[in-house]
């Protein structure tokens, strides 16, 4: 009976674990590894990524050790999945041409560092549906691209790094592509050789666009819609020193509550600027003032329905306890800002929940400025709505030798 190396045995072991489970599993080391080998243990890995592509059929999964690999990674199988030791250091580079093209369906990678070589190279070039990118890091010599969309569908590009990175276009999205989904990706661009954009939505619908850094193009878009695009959200972004950050030419595109760093910022007590962020082709009604300050907007999942609400107090000059405002339970989740700067005599803040019909039942105090820290002007009021009516009420522990005005602000949310 004849004997069997042990790489015939692993690709018996191999096919046996197809045939059970659907997947097999292959990897690949770039300084150790032998593509003459059956690439099924570290120990047998292959060589390169792309003869473990091809080896692999649907529902492969491949691990690549840290290295650099001078290839061309084309992925044309369903369901193929990239997952590299580390993102920074699996590096791929090739002479020329894409470095990773992915035309199958149902594929991934993540952890992977593809580098664009040339002009109009892209790192990472898509045209397989239900595609998912995660953890990416790009880049490439002057006027390459980052990742460029063409044609697909159901897409998820999340969690890609650019850290000065000298491309042309970040991401790029095309060729009568739909629900996409970009975001939480980090895009520093510094290319200023000529007009660049750091995302250009160019044929694409019913997609998102959020939780994004986009920047900072001093010589070109930060983002960029074209007149093909359609139905598309773009909100909760921070838009960092573009020369322009936003230009819209698309149908029915929203913008919401982004940040800008060239706006005026000015808060309106609750994170929103006061003045809307004009944009060519649109507005972003409600940009928030801060990076990132779209986390402080809701609470518990809420999202803001109401605009914020304006008015004055008048608090008399006694020391009875005064009603500033009353919420009825009609309204959701409550958010107040009171202005107490003018206030010269320590006054004790008081918030009520309604119990029954008639009576409430304190459920704070805090005496202003005792309280508070040093400097506070603004007292923060919120109210979890549990189906009851609410008030508040300000009363001087000393008179104050004259009425005091304390502007208000709030809003209501409620959940999306």
């Amino acid at each position: 009976m004849p004997e069997h190396t042990e790489l015939e045995i692993d690709s018996v072991i191999s096919r046996q674990n197809v045939a059970k489970e659907g997947w097999t599993t292959y990897y690949v080391d770039g300084t150790n590894g032998n593509d003459a080998n059956n690439g099924l243990r570290w120990e047998t890995a292959f060589k390169t990524i792309q003869h473990a592509v091809d080896v692999a059929e649907s529902w492969g999964k491949i691990y690549i050790r840290s290295g650099t690999y001078a290839e061309n990674v084309a992925v044309e199988k369903n369901n193929i999945v990239l997952i590299g030791e580390f993102r920074d250091s699996v590096i791929i580079q090739p002479s020329s041409g894409n470095a990773v093209s992915i035309t199958g369906n149902n594929c991934s990678i993540n952890s992977l560092f593809p580098k664009a070589p040339h002009p109009e190279d892209w790192c990472v070039y898509i045209t397989g549906d239900n595609a998912k990118l995660s953890n990416i890091k790009i880049d490439g010599v002057s006027e390459s691209g980052g990742i460029l969309v063409d044609g697909s569908d159901q897409l998820t590009i999340r969690h890609v790094f650019a850290s000065n990175s000298n491309i042309l276009e970040g991401i790029k999205l095309t060729g009568t592509s739909s629900h996409i989904e970009v975001s939480y990706n980090i895009l520093n661009l510094t290319y200023a050789a000529g007009v660049g954009y750091v995302m250009y939505l160019d044929d694409i619908s019913k997609s998102k666009i959020f939780e994004n850094d986009i920047g900072a193009l001093t010589n070109g878009w930060g983002l960029f819609v074209s007149n093909n695009a359609s139905d598309l959200t773009i909100f909760h972004n921070n838009f960092i020193s573009n020369k322009t950050q936003a230009e819209n030419y698309g149908t029915n595109i929203s913008f919401f509550e982004n940040y800008f760093n060239d706006h005026s910022n000015v808060d309106n007590g609750f994170g929103i600027a006061t003045e809307p962020y004009s944009i060519t082709g649109g507005t972003d009604s409600r940009p928030v003032v801060c990076r990132n300050g779209w986390l402080g907007l809701g609470i518990g999942g809420n999202t803001i329905k109401s605009v914020p609400v304006a008015g004055t107090y008048t608090h008399p000059n006694d020391t009875t306890e005064h009603d500033v405002l009353e919420f009825s339970a009609a309204t959701q989740d409550i958010h107040i800002s009171l202005d107490v700067s003018a206030l010269t005599q320590p006054v004790e803040i008081r918030e009520y929940e309604k119990i029954d019909g008639t009576n409430y039942r304190q459920i704070s105090l805090k005496t202003y400025p005792d309280d508070f820290d040093t400097g506070t002007d603004a007292i923060t009021i919120f109210f979890k709505q549990k189906n009851s009516d609410y008030k508040v009420t300000l009363k001087s522990v000393t008179n104050e030798g004259a009425s005091r005005d304390i502007p208000y602000r709030y809003r209501t949310d409620g959940k999306v």
